[in-house]
């Protein structure tokens, strides 16, 4: 018996191995089962908004908004079980980074020169100006920085697709970017319905028009709605300028990651600041957001930004192009839905109505900036 031990122990040590494969292996069917509610539930709901968006009017609001809609109404009105929350959360997370990188196809910098000075320049003031009031006015609204930058960004640039973009960078939580893409949606809608009521009381030329839409209405979508009644004319140039403003997300995420990483270090170092109340705190929080020190540039950003830069250079085939550009679509549109799956009514509540009024100004600011220009330097 004593001779047959080492043989024994030989067969075990060989299949030890085996063994933890095995288990390697169940341990991933289990992760995939865990994950399997959720992500059917996301994906159904993203399903329901790209249905609905067909739908005139509602179309308004975008896949991106509806399917934030329709997760919100979920758990507000079903609830979210625990057999859901892990797909949700994985939806809310890594599948809105994937989504990020592939929105990368969306960007052509041959926008820019296609373009011309004069419109690159309005776009360039109407996206730093008001990035930069919105934050301010953020702060004095005692808004986390979460959730004023992503308004700021969303009212900026490009609406929710911003905002899903900006939100992993400035550490915008659920209940924020819930409240950002709601707002920044309706808000959009009711402008462009707006526009297309008051273009022929206003008497713009259709070149003023344009520019006007172009280089104030949220989402692409909003733009064409909102051109569409207008002269040919006006529609050609108010997507060209909207679509420049599109092309500048790419520097505006890169110099926000960057500057966030910038104070991140400092006040790991102790550097201190001076609130609203005149309180000390440490530099970059507001004594309102707990932001963990980020790499300087975060790795789903670099994707994003060498797959624009790639497009821009032509090394994407337009069927390639076509297919990111939809599969960021449905991923975004799934990563909404598990984020309103996960919204916390309360803390919407607590800060919807300045955060409301912090969206309202931004438009309205984005208005001013876009109406001097045009009256000073012409469309």
């Amino acid at each position: 018996m004593a001779a047959r031990r080492p043989a024994d122990g030989l067969v075990a040590r060989e299949a030890a191995p085996e063994a933890r494969d095995l288990g390697a292996g169940a341990r991933g069917r289990a992760s995939v089962v865990r994950l399997l509610p959720g992500l059917v539930l996301t994906a159904s709901l993203a399903g329901g908004a790209f249905a609905l968006a067909r739908v005139p009017g509602v179309a308004l609001l975008g896949p991106l908004g509806l399917s934030l809609v329709l997760g919100a109404a979920w758990r507000l009105t079903i609830g979210l079980g625990p057999a859901y929350r892990p797909g949700a959360r994985l939806a809310s997370r890594t599948l809105l980074r994937v989504g990020v990188v592939l929105l990368g196809a969306r960007l052509h910098y041959g926008s820019l020169w296609e373009a011309g000075p004069r419109i690159v320049a309005l776009d360039l003031a109407v996206v730093v100006t008001a990035i930069l009031v919105m934050e301010g006015v953020g702060r004095m609204l005692r808004l986390r920085r979460g959730l004023r930058l992503s308004l700021a960004i969303g009212t900026a640039v490009c609406g929710a697709s911003a905002i899903a973009a900006a939100a992993p960078i400035v550490g915008a939580r659920d209940d924020e970017v819930s409240t950002s893409v709601g707002i920044i949606s309706v808000l959009g809608a009711l402008a462009a319905v707006g526009f297309t009521l008051g273009s022929s009381a206003a008497a713009l030329t259709p070149s003023t028009y344009g520019v006007m839409i172009g280089a104030t209405l949220q989402e692409v979508g909003h733009v064409v709605a909102a051109g569409a009644s207008a002269e040919p004319e006006a529609l050609d140039l108010a997507v060209l300028t909207k679509l420049t403003r599109v092309a500048l997300l790419a520097p505006v995420l890169l110099a926000t990651s960057l500057v966030l990483a910038r104070l991140s270090r400092r006040r790991s170092s102790g550097a201190v600041e001076r609130g609203a109340d005149g309180a000390a705190r440490p530099l970059g929080t507001d004594g309102l957001t707990a932001s963990p020190r980020a790499p300087l540039v975060p790795a789903f950003l670099v994707g994003f930004l060498l797959l624009g830069v790639a497009n821009s250079a032509g090394l994407v085939s337009p069927a390639v192009q076509a297919l990111a550009q939809t599969g960021s679509a449905a991923l975004l549109s799934v990563a909404m839905a598990g984020i309103g799956l996960q919204i916390d009514a309360a803390a919407m509540r607590r800060g919807s109505g300045r955060a409301l009024v912090l969206a309202v100004a931004g438009f309205a600011l984005l208005l001013v900036v876009a109406g001097v220009f045009v009256v000073t330097v012409g469309a």
